[in-house]
């Protein structure tokens, strides 16, 4: 590009300058103008500028500058100013160069036109006639060092993030078993028959077709989006396509296609092109997936390791009901054992046989007690035998009783002739009467 091509205008003023100069000579005054036959009017002076400037700038040129004065026209044209960073007008100010982008040319823009930035623009070299002052209408727009989709990326990266579209807070969890898979994608490609073979056994899939790419993609995504939230088409929803070149891509880096996204109640996963390709789609949906493949690889993974989960789980929980049980019957039984011994005919039986045991043992101890008490008995009986008058009379001796009291006659002196007397002997008994009395004698004294 001819650097030279912003400053044409300047370079004529320049020329122009020069060739009045050269007309008078070195030093002297410029006489006073004599006022011509007929002045110019003012349509003539700016068509003439209008018509100096077509043919300086036949065809549309590429301008490289600086942005500044950006505004964004409720109309949907967009003004600004292209400025020389290097070159500088007689007075030491940058050279500008007055920029219109109509609404019929800037609907293809992608990023946003901020000042600043350091762009290449390419336009036609015009004239605004009702300021009767020259400008570039552009045509087209192209950020200098770095693509136009990278920047529209990265600014509408930037602002996002700034809003907390990206923030892991909000971001929903992806069920583990969900009933409905809704696939959001172009019913032609080759990711949606990856995807649906790969979730056809486990889950119902519903497909939601949309164009992925071309115009109109990213308001058939954002529209799709909300009416399977709007239905409640899906449990979570898988959100994307195969691979492709980033215009391929670009879809899923507009703003509707996010701002869907981030409003979903239902969980939704991005799976956009290959590992390499991130679009603005993986940063605000809930759960990134390399590619579409990998989506429906990640969910029937989640499901069986929740099945294997539940089976361990209820594997646990019946070991630890058959546990409680036996332990509970373990209880039961002692209860069991308990209650047989408080209850009534149990005890009533236990009594009875704790009663035989004590009348065993009474018997017993009676037995012995009398046993006991016999072998006293006969000792005393023996005893009492040795000391019985009866004994006595066995040995000879005879018990004599006064008549009629029965009173036992020790004294001779108590008689008097004529008493009765009864005489008992060791056998049988003999009634006499006192003929003779002689108290002096007794035992101790010999018979001559």
């Amino acid at each position: 590009m001819n650097r030279s091509e912003p400053r044409a205008i300047e370079s004529l003023d320049s020329a122009q300058s020069t060739s009045l100069s050269a007309e008078r000579p070195r030093g002297a005054e410029p006489a006073a103008a004599k006022p011509p036959a007929r002045a110019l009017t003012v349509g003539e002076i700016v068509t003439r500028l209008r018509e100096l400037i077509e043919r300086q700038f036949p065809a549309p040129v590429w301008v490289e500058g600086q942005l500044s004065n950006c505004h964004y026209h409720h109309s949907g044209h967009i003004y600004f100013d292209l400025k020389d960073e290097q070159a500088t007008d007689r007075r030491g100010q940058p050279l500008v160069l007055p920029c219109a982008f109509f609404r019929g040319a800037n609907q293809a823009l992608k990023f946003k036109l901020t000042d600043g930035l350091k762009v290449l623009c390419l336009g036609q070299v015009t004239t605004y006639e009702a300021r009767s002052q020259f400008q570039l209408q552009v045509l087209r727009v192209e950020p200098k060092g770095i693509g136009a989709l990278q920047l529209a990326f990265e600014q509408l990266k930037k602002r996002l993030q700034a809003e907390g579209l990206f923030d892991a807070s909000r971001k929903r969890p992806i069920p583990a078993t969900p009933d409905r898979v809704g696939l959001v994608t172009s019913p032609t490609g080759s990711a949606i028959h990856d995807m649906v073979s790969k979730l056809r056994d486990g889950f119902r899939v519903v497909i939601v077709p949309v164009k992925v790419q071309g115009e109109g993609a990213a308001r058939e995504i954002a529209e799709a989006l909300d009416l399977a939230n709007r239905l409640h088409l899906a449990d979570v929803l898988i959100v994307g396509r195969g691979g492709g070149s980033v215009e391929d891509l670009w879809a899923f880096n507009e703003e509707p296609v996010a701002r869907a996204i981030a409003r979903s109640r239902i969980p939704v996963i991005s799976a956009v092109g290959h590992q390499d390709n991130w679009t603005i789609a993986d940063y605000v949906a809930d759960l990134r997936a390399s590619t579409p493949t990998d989506a429906a690889k990640l969910l029937v993974r989640a499901q069986e390791e929740f099945t294997a989960r539940v089976q361990e789980l209820v594997q646990r929980l019946l070991e630890g009901m058959t546990g409680t049980l036996e332990e509970s019957l373990r209880g039961i039984e002692v209860l069991d054992g308990r209650l047989r011994l408080l209850h009534p005919l149990h005890q009533v039986s236990d009594y009875a046989r704790r009663a035989e045991q004590l009348e065993q043992r009474l018997t017993q101890f009676m037995a012995h007690l009398l046993e006991r008490r016999d072998r006293e008995l006969y000792g005393l009986a023996g005893r009492l035998q040795a000391l019985s008058p009866l004994a006595v009379l066995e040995r000879g001796y005879s018990v004599t009783f006064a008549l009629p009291g029965r009173r036992v006659v020790t004294d001779a002196a108590a008689l008097k002739a004529g008493d009765e007397l009864e005489t008992l002997l060791a056998k049988g008994r003999v009634t006499s009467a006192v003929t003779h009395l002689d108290a002096e004698r007794g035992f101790d004294h010999d018979d001559d």
